[in-house]
């Protein structure tokens, strides 16, 4: 019995094995081992670790082994660079026998090019979300966001440029982040809190809070901060050139005091969460501001960033959601998030301190694979937790595993940055749910399934008779089977394949009714692109 299945741009004959194939691949597991080589682990992480043990130990959880070093490196490139590594660097990293190699490896991925560029454009999406790719407010707040990053800013600094910028537009790129709000005291005082405080204060807008302590009162209090921000334009000179008047665009604050509560006759003076009302110069309120959120006495500031980014590399946060911080979520582990937030500011407020104390850690490199002692365990960390890759790893790690760099450079030489965005926009089109919710992971709706099966990316680097394409490549590159199929794997899934995955390969090469056996490859690529193991962080 034959099945015959359409995929855009070409017209292939599948047999009955094949279906079995595609089934067989996605269920296999890569066997876990334990890495036996000694690590050198940072003080602030042997803390950590010890103190995840003393829980597991108290609930009597027998946590799980270390990830292979493949599973390993795949996770981390994931998290760092939001794609995940080259074939050559998983074959160099497994056989590197140095002990401190995934200490010495977080290191090289904190100092790359990869890292500043992903690390850019989380935070612009966690500061004015994904909108807007071609705004030039956009464009400047990455380039600001980028050299923060870069300079390993401390995140007080970083957050007090932030919520105090001012000055010339186009030399303080920070102000992007205040003009992207119109310079709305409501609007910047509902992210503000929520993203540096971790506050569901855009509640408290309309009305007091009804599960926390918050009022109206409190909330118009910080926006009184952000009240009478405002755009000078002042004229410089005159360019003969184009005989037009050049203009000094500054981000200035006015003499701006209470503001009125919308509905009602009060008028809200700036005043702290804690009740204190601001007496200084009106002119320097946000940078007043500034000072509050990022003091060390803040309850809220050192926690919730340690918290979002706990969430980033361990796929649960502390609180939930990561806004939520309050009487109605409390954190799971408010000893550690304690601890972790008085280390993050005894280590100055170091972003990438509190990354590697978490990624050399024995939590974030165990395997996904549990035993039946952690296997309901959801809070202790005592196995790594899957997530779905968000959108933009998803994205670059499709890139990556179908070689459109080396196939769109045949073609289209000079216009690759370009493709790359339009990819991106259709890419993140497909992942809207129509709610108008912020667009976070791949999560395997119909359209985004189609787009797999069917989508240009996919079918033209799977195609073996196009020069150029991933397939194409590996055919021309290498003549033995498994060569081929090793290759394939450490491409698309950052892991050699088992004995057994070879074993059913070598079966199916032999049994399939093709009289051209490359369209096996072809199979067998587009199987793993479209597996739950790809579309994954594990």
């Amino acid at each position: 019995m034959t099945f015959h299945s359409k995929r855009v741009g070409h017209s292939k004959r599948v047999g009955h094995s094949a279906i079995l194939l595609a089934f067989a691949f996605l269920a296999l597991n890569c066997t876990k081992v334990p890495s036996t080589a000694t690590r050198h682990v940072p003080s602030s992480t042997k803390h950590l670790n010890r103190h995840i043990d003393a829980v597991l130990k108290r609930e009597r959880i027998q946590p799980s082994k270390q990830s292979k070093d493949a599973e390993f490196l795949r996770r981390v490139h994931l998290d760092l660079t939001g794609k995940i590594p080259l074939p050559e660097e998983v074959t160099d990293f497994i056989r590197d026998g140095s002990p401190n190699k995934r200490a010495k490896k977080i290191e090289r991925l904190l100092e790359s090019e990869a890292y500043l560029d992903y690390w850019s454009g989380l935070w612009v999406n966690w500061l004015i979300g994904r909108r807007a790719d071609g705004d030039e407010r956009r464009k400047g707040l990455t380039e600001w966001v980028r050299e923060a990053l870069a300079a390993n800013m401390p995140y007080n600094q970083f957050v007090a440029e932030l919520i105090a910028a001012e000055g010339v537009l186009a030399e303080n790129k920070a102000t992007n982040y205040i003009q992207r709000y119109e310079r709305s005291p409501v609007f910047l005082t509902a992210q503000s809190t929520r993203l540096f405080l971790g506050l569901p204060m855009q509640c408290a807008e309309c009305h007091d809070h009804k599960t926390e302590a918050w009022r109206q009162t409190d909330f118009y209090g910080i926006a009184a901060f952000f009240n009478g921000i405002d755009i000078e334009r002042k004229k410089m000179k005159m360019d003969d050139a184009a005989q037009e008047r050049m203009m000094d665009y500054r981000l200035i604050n006015k003499e701006e005091g209470a503001i009125w509560v919308e509905g009602t006759n009060e008028a809200i003076p700036p005043r702290f969460l804690d009740g204190t009302e601001y007496k200084g110069p009106r002119r320097k309120k946000r940078a007043a501001l500034a000072q509050w959120i990022t003091d060390k006495t803040n309850p809220y500031f050192s926690k919730a960033i340690v918290n979002r980014i706990w969430k980033h590399f361990m796929g649960r946060a502390f609180v939930e959601p990561l806004d939520g911080f309050g009487e109605e979520n409390q954190p799971t582990n408010p000893q550690l998030l304690e601890w972790l937030a008085e280390d993050f500011v005894i280590h100055g407020y170091n972003l990438q301190s509190l990354m590697r104390t978490i990624l050399n850690s024995e939590a974030y490199q165990r395997t996904s694979e549990t035993n039946k002692s952690n296997k309901d365990d959801e809070l202790y960390y005592s196995h790594a937790y899957v997530k779905p890759l968000s959108a933009e790893q998803f994205f670059h790690s499709m890139l990556q595993a179908t070689g459109f760099e080396r196939l769109q450079k045949r073609r289209n030489r000079g216009q690759l940055a370009a493709m790359k965005r339009q990819h991106l926009n259709r890419f993140l089109f497909l992942l809207n749910n129509g709610e108008m919710e912020e667009i976070e992971a791949f999560n395997g709706t119909v359209p985004q399934a189609l787009m797999m099966i069917n989508g240009t990316l996919v079918n033209d680097s799977a195609n073996h008779d196009t020069r150029g394409s991933f397939i194409h490549y590996v055919l021309e590159k290498w003549r033995e089977p498994m060569e081929r199929l090793e290759y394939i794997y450490l491409t698309v899934l950052s892991r050699p394949p088992t004995t057994k995955e070879k074993t059913y390969f070598q079966r199916y090469l032999e049994r399939s009714l093709y009289r051209n056996k490359d369209l096996a490859y072809e199979d067998i690529y587009w199987v793993l692109l479209n597996s739950a193991e790809f579309s994954l962080n594990h």
